[in-house]
């Protein structure tokens, strides 16, 4: 089959982006509008439902209209955007239906019809369609979906009639050929008069609505200079902030009037000797029996900041999330913030939404606020950021953007800094002003101080104006760690080839092998080069993360999968952790049959080969119910049930409701509950009250139920206030289990106030309130706040001699914590000597075993165990178990 030749610019595209929206948007509706709603209609069996998919498929159009090339077949895509629509809408019908009815309405989707062959043909066209390479499906639509003569379609495609005459007998064939397999005969004259008649039969009734809808998203650039920017502030990295006494701070707004004005608030910054920052002062109380928690513990600014994001971002009413945000000095225009919800691109967390994100202190949602603000009035915006207790990190992030949506004039960003009364912040924001000017200024500035990764920000943002080969050069010529932060960018930006192998030329010219071989090596696999080793490519990449580089590996299996999937998925499918084999399926360019995967998998353990055609059957159907039916009639999986568990494991949040109620279908026993415990991970982030009925109903056990549990109550406490959390984890009869799920709501609602939580869990305890105190300090989340020295303070005065066995375990992953947060091994090593009395020795030692240590934190350890006042015995033994999670990590 010979390609066709490119498309010359589509005719209504052009017209829709030439300025003259409202007419152009009239008539892609009028001209396409059958076409749209007919493929909805199929999908959904419903013309009031088709109707609001069609409409949702032209505002989608303006959404996207500038990202798509000027060769796009406008109605191809047209068509193809309603399918995915429309499947969206189903599976929000679906699981609708599941919660308020049965799972018999699952399969009522279709009206009773008069047997004939259309409506035989008809539920199984798009699937058939979306089986067309891309290009004969864009022939079919336009020559028989649209009754458009084969020469309107050739001088649309810009090739001979007799070249589309030979693509569209090809393309019949293959729809009637797909038809037959399901049992539906039809010639090929006979199907050419079915998609004639009725593929796109049916006028748009709500055609004025979506032209309205269309011009409305047209009047705006938002949505398209929001989305090109995400990926450069997802590249970021997190700044440390430093500790302020009081909680209060002012966040007014800083409009064009305040500009010359402009200055970080003044600050205390309270420091230890060693340089921690701390806000607790002693003020009495032994903290022992009943406790007096008289320890006096105040936010930094940045704490406080934080959680004033949370809050906008955890609140689901719209009113009250503006009101917060106008609160907060965020002066984004009513009509942009209405905009940003109506385009679903809102940073509140939806019901189906992780907040664990949010509680986990990642708070990038809430840039999307700042973006849209930008779009009104860049300057504001960034007064604001930089006004904030992270002001230089946010300022970084928010001058990208300005500068990648060219929102900043030279000479207006030039007054603008010249008002910033913070000498770093000035100094950064005068290399971004000069990369404006001149992009080569970056290159010379990599390696010269401490601004590296903002200049490779700037890099990416400044794209074909750079000379990639000269930024290459001078990045292998530098630090592993900014070299990992370009390649980050470089894999997930989708960088253009030509960019890309320039950047690989000039880094195989590092004298750091680790840059030579393992950054090249890993660049060239994520691209899916064929002629790699990846086992080789995998062992550079872990010698790469051990010197502080990235974990690349799903970029490399991901690239494995799409080279040579036999041999990736015979690498995976024997390893003990399947995980990696499901990244392989992920990159695979064209699926296989059952037969075909089956075959390259040959040889690996049964289990593999289940678990790889169930995430097979993801990657085609995309949908969990479809998935779930195949693999319970598939003939090639040999454990249903294991395959099905996986589905659990991975279904999107969104699902995961849905398919609780279609467990409770099957057959009571070990395999349901297998299933549920599965299941469960999932749910707990959005639906926690089935989590505890579904664990509880199943009688769930065991640690991995007793985290979902916490995550549950973890995820209510956070939507809910403190009365309605208590009264939530009542139902819990466990008493650990209720201790623990006490501790998480002390976690969330007294975060960075560990007086009042140590009330409030001695008020609700049902027993000693001590174990989930300690439980609390030495949980990851509470220790995100940055308090870990008040925390260590009043892990002291518990009655740690009373508590026994579970001491020198949370001690000792309080301790890594401690460690993750850049401080000193010898810190935290040195606050165990205060622990009672062989609690320190074991906590030691448990925190020697812990196979997540880097081997800079190894050095550390083993530095100061060789002059730390401990006993001799107590050395040697640290010592040699030092010395084998040090050689087991070199030979790894």
């Amino acid at each position: 089959m010979n390609p066709l030749p490119s498309h010359p610019i589509d005719e209504e595209l052009a017209a829709l982006l030439s300025g003259n929206a409202a007419a152009a948007c009239a008539n892609i509706v009028h001209k396409y509008g059958a076409l749209v709603k007919s493929a909805c209609r199929r999908v959904l069996r419903d013309d009031g439902l088709a109707e609001d998919a069609a409409q949702e498929t032209f505002v989608l159009l303006m959404k996207k209209a500038r990202s798509l090339p000027s060769s796009t077949s406008l109605a191809g895509w047209l068509y193809q955007a309603a399918c995915r629509t429309a499947l969206n809408h189903q599976r929000t019908a679906i699981r609708r239906r599941v919660r308020e009815n049965s799972l018999e309405a699952i399969h009522q989707m279709t009206p009773e019809t008069q047997p004939n062959l259309w409506t035989e043909i008809e539920p199984h066209l798009d699937e058939a369609m979306f089986e067309l390479p891309e290009r004969q499906r864009d022939l079919v639509v336009q020559c028989y979906f649209q009754n458009q003569s084969q020469r309107s379609a050739a001088a649309a495609l810009g090739c001979s009639e007799s070249v589309v005459s030979r693509e569209l007998h090809s393309a019949i064939d293959s729809l009637r050929q797909f038809f037959t397999k399901r049992r539906i005969s039809v010639s090929s004259v006979a199907l050419t008069g079915l998609l004639s008649t009725h593929a796109a039969s049916g006028a748009l009734v709500g055609g004025a609505a979506a032209v309205t809808a269309m011009t409305a998203v047209s009047a705006s650039t938002l949505t398209a200079a929001l989305f090109q920017s995400k990926l450069v502030l997802a590249a970021m990295a997190v700044a440390g902030t430093a500790a302020v006494v009081g909680i209060g701070f002012q966040m007014g707004s800083a409009g064009p009037e305040a500009r010359k004005n402009t200055a970080v608030s003044a600050v205390t910054v309270v420091s230890g000797a060693d340089g921690n920052t701390s806000g607790q002062t002693a003020a009495g109380g032994d903290g022992k029996g009943m406790g007096k928690w008289n320890a006096r513990f105040e936010y930094t600014s940045a704490m406080a900041l934080d959680e004033l994001k949370k809050q906008v971002l955890l609140e689901s009413d719209p009113e009250a999330r503006y009101a917060l945000l106008q609160k907060m000095g965020v002066r984004l225009s009513r009509a942009g913030f209405d905009q940003l919800i109506n385009l679903g691109m809102d940073a509140s967390v939806a019901p189906w939404r992780d907040t664990f994100v949010v509680l986990a202190n990642r708070t990038e949602m809430f840039d999307n606020y700042l973006m849209a603000w930008s779009n009104e009035d860049p300057l504001a915006a960034l007064d604001w950021v930089a006004a904030q207790p992270d002001g230089g990190l946010g300022m970084r992030k928010q001058l990208l953007y300005a500068i990648d949506a060219k929102q900043l004039r030279p000479d207006t960003l030039r007054e603008w800094i010249l008002g910033l009364k913070v000498k770093s912040m000035q100094q950064e924001a005068m290399i971004a002003l000069e990369s404006i000017n001149d992009p080569s200024s970056i290159i010379a500035k990599i390696g010269t101080g401490r601004n590296d990764g903002f200049l490779v920000d700037l890099a990416m943002v400044h794209g074909d104006r750079i000379d990639w080969t000269a930024f290459g050069r001078r990045l292998a010529a530098g630090k592993g760690s900014i070299v990992a932060r370009a390649m980050q960018q470089m894999i997930e930006g989708n960088m253009p080839q030509q960019q890309f192998d320039q950047m690989i030329q000039a880094l195989d010219t590092s004298p750091d092998a680790n840059i030579r071989l393992g950054a090249v090596a890993i660049l060239r696999a994520a691209r899916g080069d064929a002629s790699l080793d990846y086992v080789q490519a995998l062992e550079l990449a872990a010698a790469c993360e051990r010197a502080g580089m990235n974990d690349f590996r799903i970029s490399i299996y991901q690239g494995w999968g799409a080279a040579d999937p036999q041999a990736a998925l015979q690498y995976t499918g024997r390893m003990k952790n399947l995980a990696w084999m499901r990244d392989v399926i992920r990159g695979l360019r064209t699926l296989p049959d059952d037969a075909t995967m089956l075959a390259w998998m040959a040889g690996t353990p049964t289990k593999a080969q289940d678990i790889a055609l169930a995430a097979l059957y993801g990657r085609s159907t995309g949908e969990p119910f479809s998935q779930l039916q195949k693999i319970m009639q598939s003939t090639s999986i040999i454990d249903q049930y294991e395959a099905a568990q996986e589905v659990m494991r991975m279904v999107s949040l969104s699902d995961a409701p849905a398919l609780a109620e279609w467990l409770k279908q099957l057959p009571a026993g070990e395999d349901r509950k297998y299933l549920a415990l599965a299941l469960v991970r999932r749910l707990a982030a959005v639906d926690p009250q089935t989590t505890l009925d579904l664990g509880q109903s199943e009688g769930l056990r065991g640690p991995d139920y007793d985290k979902v549990v916490s995550n549950a109550v973890t995820q209510f406490s956070a939507q809910n206030d403190l009365a309605q959390s208590t009264q939530f984890i009542q139902q819990i009869r466990d008493p650990k289990m209720y201790a623990e799920a006490l501790g998480q709501i002390a976690m969330v609602k007294f975060a960075g106030r560990p007086q009042e939580a140590f009330a409030y869990l001695q008020a609700n305890s049902r027993g000693d309130w001590q174990p989930a105190a300690l439980r609390m300090l030495s949980e990851v989340y509470y220790n995100k706040l940055g308090n870990i020295g008040a925390n260590a303070a009043e892990i002291l005065k518990l009655d740690l001699q009373r508590l026994g066995a579970e001491v020198p375990k949370r001690a000792s992953l309080f301790c890594k914590i401690w460690i993750d947060h850049q401080t000193p091994v010898a810190i935290p090593l040195a606050w165990t000597q205060q622990l009672p009395g062989t609690m320190g020795r074991e906590a030691r030692l448990q925190l020697a075993k812990n196979a997540q240590l880097k081997p800079t934190d190894l050095g550390q350890f083993r530095d100061w165990v060789q002059t730390a006042a401990i006993p001799a015995a107590e050395r040697t033994k640290l010592l040699n178990q030092l010395s084998k999670h040090a050689n087991a990590q070199a030979a790894r």
